[in-house]
């Protein structure tokens, strides 16, 4: 009897050709939804600090919008982290000159980035929008804070859903 060998060649070419097409798709949807979501971090997070006695203002860059607030001797930064984690180390780098850096998801704040909820929340809402219903963007907040701030206070469950 003579074996017959077998190619996966075609299994692997269709295997690399998956990841990348999902990894661009991943990538471009990334770059669609960051100016939209800027927009709404800014117009829900500047009167949300107004409201509890910080002054604040915006800095828009490439990766999005940065809220700069101070209320005394406490500083923070916040800006909106990405659901899959992919800019942690960012968000550490700027959290450094500011103090300690806290998570924020659905209200909640987390001392590490939450992963497998907000990622399920992004996907969900992909959903949504597809079938043609309302989106319920639940966002997660990088919260950069100096010793001086008790951001525990702060009713951070009214930024829960901004849309």
């Amino acid at each position: 009897m003579l074996a017959v060998k077998r190619s996966c060649g075609p299994k692997l070419f269709l295997v690399v050709a998956l990841v990348l097409t999902l990894a661009l798709k991943l990538l471009l949807y990334h770059r669609e939804t960051a100016a939209a979501d800027s927009e709404v971090l800014g117009e829900a997070v500047v009167p949300f600090l107004l409201e509890h006695g910080f002054e604040s203002h915006l800095e828009k860059n490439s990766d999005g919008v940065l809220v700069y607030a101070t209320a005394g001797k406490c500083r923070m930064l916040i800006s909106e982290a990405t659901p899959h984690g992919w800019d942690r180390n960012q968000n550490e780098l700027l959290a450094k000159p500011v103090g300690r850096l806290s998570y924020i998801f659905d209200g909640a704040i987390h001392p590490y980035e939450p992963f497998l909820a907000p990622v399920l929340y992004r996907w969900w809402m992909q959903v949504r929008i597809k079938l043609g219903l309302s989106p319920n963007y639940h966002p997660v907040f990088a919260v950069a804070a100096s010793e001086e701030c008790a951001v525990h206070t702060l009713p951070w469950r009214q930024l829960a859903v901004l849309f």
